[in-house]
């Protein structure tokens, strides 16, 4: 499967993100969007949740059953690109700067809080908070899955985030609606949260970074969400600033972030994200080898040997 992983990886930074028409992402979400129904209690928003996911996932990953070996092999790859966003994610960040109206259109495609409002500081604090969080719901926590479950792990998990984004949100009128979908979304993105804040320390140290404090900050963090706290209490304390969301959480030390600091942001980013790839390609390698079409059952496989 590292195959398959490399070549959707290059095939991401290349031309980046597939026609909305062909993303997965977008059919669950459209699916919710019609069956989003306010006040209907948890048991409905249980119901939206697997009829939003389980068809898309059990169909697709059918692709790996199919007898014609190129064929499944082309669209193993591009399926498996649908559940990570590189290239967007960075491209969208790195012209986040220097802030203006231009630029502010693409930060306000990552965050929901309305960036046209915000000074320069929290723009940019936007922008790095986002790239972080952004680094585990899309790119670290798909590709942790993929390791463990496959194809359909990965996907499993970015249809998730997708619902969460929909209904996991706490509005009155969807709070209940939207309590499994934020559950599901939590516990996926648990374990590659905390790994993924390791990393960052790592990459840190090879920046020549000594990040101390990182995890006291994280205990006392009032960012609500028990996943998004850790990369991006990790990524203020790295990068000696304040991140803040204006009204909600204030997390690091010093002054709000400057153009400069964006720029480390994204060096971060992208040494964080190496090393993550070098050492789960090491474990993929350990558990399933170089093969082409071997089908990952992660645990299972290891569990049998």
């Amino acid at each position: 499967m590292l195959p398959i992983l490399y070549l959707a990886i290059a095939l991401d930074l290349a031309l980046g993100e597939p026609p909305f028409w062909f993303h997965p992402v977008v059919w669950s979400g459209k699916i919710s969007e019609r069956l989003i129904v306010p006040y209907k209690g948890k048991a409905y928003g249980i119901l939206l949740w697997f009829v939003s996911v389980l068809p898309i996932l059990f169909i697709l990953s059918l692709l790996f059953l199919i007898p014609v070996p190129i064929v499944k092999l082309i669209l193993a790859i591009i399926f498996l690109k649908t559940t990570f966003s590189i290239k967007m994610l960075y491209t969208l960040v790195k012209k986040s700067v220097p802030v203006n109206e231009e630029s502010r259109k693409y930060t306000q495609q990552l965050v929901r809080r309305n960036v046209y409002e915000l000074d320069e500081g929290h723009v940019i604090s936007a922008a790095i908070e986002s790239l972080f969080e952004s680094l585990v719901d899309g790119i670290t926590s798909p590709l942790f899955w993929f390791l463990l479950l496959g194809f359909p792990g990965a996907l499993l998990q970015r249809l998730s985030n997708t619902m969460d984004s929909m209904v996991g949100y706490k509005t009155p009128e969807l709070i209940k609606e939207g309590w499994f979908s934020a559950k599901v979304d939590t516990l996926l993105n648990y374990i590659p949260a905390r790994l993924t804040s390791i990393f960052m320390v790592i990459s840190a140290y090879i920046m020549g970074i000594k990040a101390n404090g990182i995890f006291e900050e994280i205990r006392r963090s009032k960012i609500e969400s028990f996943n998004a706290k850790y990369p991006i209490t990790t990524a203020a304390i790295i990068l000696g600033v304040k991140l803040e969301k204006p009204g909600y959480y204030t997390v690091g030390k010093g002054n709000l972030p400057t153009e400069n600091d964006l720029k480390r942001a994204l060096k971060l980013f992208k040494l964080t994200l190496f090393f993550y790839l070098l050492v789960i390609s090491i474990v993929y390698y350990y558990l399933y080898g170089f093969a082409l079409f071997s089908y990952p059952y992660g645990l299972i496989e290891l569990i049998k040997r």
